[in-house]
């Protein structure tokens, strides 16, 4: 009966492990900086009186905050795949809401609608910061899902 253990093995746990550890960091940093920016930018929101309607609030409650904290708890733990996933398609889809809303459509969300106030600045600061932030964190999170999937490719080929 052989061994399982085998030095192949072990140095792909090694990989693996150090994939986990650097994804889920990475994965922090991203999510951490997107919920700063938004916190700016809801307070611009308000101090500007720029209201959301009731459906995309809700998208902003659910796919821009809480979707992505909840991406970055399943990255830490043994779901990883599954918060890399969340994660990749809640900044895509943030990404495509502040876009339409920041830069297309005519409205008071609008950047170029914004008052030459400090609010006003921080409000147009914050809507391009938040499609930084996203785009980062969808590629980052399809980065490490190509790279957990390349990884365990070549465990089960070992």
């Amino acid at each position: 009966m052989a061994s399982s253990i085998q030095p192949e093995n072990i140095e792909l746990t090694r990989q693996n492990q150090s994939d986990v550890n650097r994804s889920a960091k990475y994965m922090t940093a991203i999510v951490v900086a997107h919920l700063l920016v938004n916190i700016a930018h809801g307070l611009a929101h308000r101090e500007l009186q720029v209201g959301l309607d009731p459906p995309a609030s809700m998208f902003v409650i659910v796919v821009v905050l809480v979707c992505p904290l909840l991406a970055l708890a399943l990255v830490w733990s043994a779901k990883r795949r599954l918060g890399l996933i969340l994660l990749s398609l809640s900044m895509f889809g943030s990404l495509l809401f502040g876009l339409y809303h920041h830069f297309l459509v005519a409205s008071p969300d609008h950047v170029r609608l914004q008052p030459a106030s400090a609010w006003g600045i921080a409000f147009v600061l914050t809507a391009y910061g938040l499609p930084i932030t996203e785009a980062i964190g969808a590629y980052l999170g399809v980065h490490f899902l190509w790279i957990a999937r390349r990884t365990s490719s070549k465990a089960v080929k070992t």
